[in-house]
């Protein structure tokens, strides 16, 4: 019986590289080992409800293993396997392997230290709850069904990664969610094929529409009261264990402009806040190339008292304006940058007196003039008022290709490329569903809470956006990357 138990004991260790801290501790009088990772696994837990029992209840003569295990150890999470394969799999996932002559028992005695959930940095929200995600998948878990007590909420797990084994989780309401998008979603995770996934920003570029566009198709969120609201709406969320952040999909472009404390207030605050992000939107994008399609090409569209201060501001600059805006707009996303990697202590500080400072010293040496400070100052602003990030920093990065189109055909330079960006918006789909839903098609209802928000009696129990009348949502094949 010992050189049985020595087998399958020498199974597991072989089928694991030689470390430090693998431990097996045989069980006296029993027969049997415990094999366990040390850096990963409660040790109290080990040796106060794994170890002493066993120890003090031995192994009786005509008691199965099963049995014994299971009338001995008080633990919640008890499985009984013959596959060694599924035991080194176990005890890389923060289990302890008891090893018996027939096979092996996993007992679930995790005990890594994650951090405690916290408001997010970047979605802070003034009248809302305070509690973020965190990088341990049964703590997002657990935020979401504290809050979400349904019975139809399907949690479909998957293991991405052939080296790290990162679990992921498809939730869903099963009698609101869309079954098209659900399997889709299902089949493009079943086509990811690497080596190690690490975050949910790396799968979401694996299973997007179209991964050659620069607007993102889904939606990221660290909120969990965010994640619970996509759900009622029949979306799809996505955790990936070892990233804060959860993937919403599908998602639609107005949906990068709506927050949580829009629901929160009165309707007359939400549509005035929601409008002050739309204008901060086109002042990020539109100010630099009107101002130089107005002061270069058609300077007659300008009242003449205005063009003559105008005038005046722009004497001595030695550079052509074109340049000069390009300068400057290089100028604040370095210093965005630099505040980004710097300590978060000093971070803020940096980017507002380094902005203010630089800009104060491109006036003195006659570089650029106030006015184009003034123009870029507000497309900064506009920028930091979009609420999702890599909306915001799609919007940064679109200014320098039509600046460029504007200082070559002027005014209407900027018409062709803003048509342009409105076409390939009109091309791009989240998970089949139009990017530029609901305005794209025929879910009127919705318009009441897109670029204003309606009193909230008026909205419907959930959006139409991502159910078609009309069968714009069929099972498709999925076009993008394959593993």
């Amino acid at each position: 019986m010992s050189g049985m138990k020595m087998r399958t004991t020498q199974m597991l260790l072989q089928r694991t590289e030689k470390a430090y801290d693998v431990v097996v501790r045989p069980v006296p009088n029993s027969g049997v080992d415990i094999v366990f990772i040390s850096t990963i696994v409660d040790l109290t837990r080990v040796e106060e409800r794994m170890l002493g029992p066993l120890i003090r209840s031995p192994l009786g003569r005509r008691q199965s293993v099963g049995d014994w295990l299971h009338n001995t150890l008080q633990l919640g999470e008890i499985e009984v396997t013959r596959d060694a394969n599924q035991a080194v799999r176990k005890l890389l996932d923060s289990h302890a392997v008891v090893c018996f002559p027939k096979g092996y028992a996993l007992v679930n005695v995790q005990g890594l230290q994650r951090r405690t959930p916290e408001e997010p940095a970047a979605e802070m929200s003034i009248r809302g709850p305070r509690d973020g995600f965190t990088e341990s998948l049964d703590t997002n878990v657990s935020l979401i069904r504290s809050r979400l007590r349904d019975q139809r909420l399907v949690l479909h797990p998957f293991e991405l990664g052939t080296r790290t084994k990162t679990k992921v989780l498809i939730l869903y309401l099963n009698d609101l969610a869309n079954p098209n998008i659900v399997e889709e979603a299902v089949q493009r995770l079943r086509r990811v094929h690497v080596d190690g996934l690490l975050d949910s920003g790396a799968l979401e570029q694996w299973i997007e529409d179209n991964p050659w566009s620069p607007y993102p198709q889904m939606q990221s969120t660290e909120r969990p009261d965010k994640t619970i609201s996509a759900l009622l709406e029949g979306r799809l969320a996505i955790l990936v264990d070892g990233s804060p952040f959860a993937l919403l999909a599908p998602s639609v472009m107005v949906s990068f402009f709506q927050t949580s404390d829009d629901y929160s207030q009165r309707w007359i605050s939400g549509s005035a806040i929601r409008f002050v992000r739309i204008l901060a939107l086109a002042l990020s994008i539109l100010s630099p190339s009107l101002y130089i399609a107005f002061t270069m090409y058609n300077p007659e569209l300008l009242p003449a008292n205005l063009l003559l201060q105008l005038a005046a501001t722009r004497e001595g600059i030695p550079i052509p304006i074109v340049f000069e805006a390009a300068f400057m707009e290089f100028m604040v996303e370095l210093v965005r940058e630099a505040g980004n990697r710097m300590p978060q202590q000093m971070g803020q500080s940096f980017t507002v007196v380094g902005g203010l400072v630089l800009g104060d010293i491109a006036i003195q040496a006659g570089i650029v003039s106030p006015m184009m400070v003034v123009v870029v100052g507000l497309t900064a602003l506009g920028a930091f008022a979009i609420p999702n990030y890599e909306a915001a920093f799609v919007t940064r990065m679109i200014r320098f290709p039509m600046l460029m189109a504007t200082s070559v055909f002027g005014i209407m330079g900027t018409l062709v490329f803003g048509l342009l960006i409105l076409a390939h918006l009109s091309t791009l789909k989240s998970f089949g569903v139009p990017y530029l839903t609901p305005f794209a098609q025929a879910a009127y209802i919705d318009w009441l809470d897109t670029l204003l928000k309606a009193p909230t009696q008026w909205s419907g129990p959930r959006p139409a956006t991502y159910w078609s009348p009309r069968g714009w949502l069929r099972r498709r094949r999925y076009g993008g990357r394959k593993g």
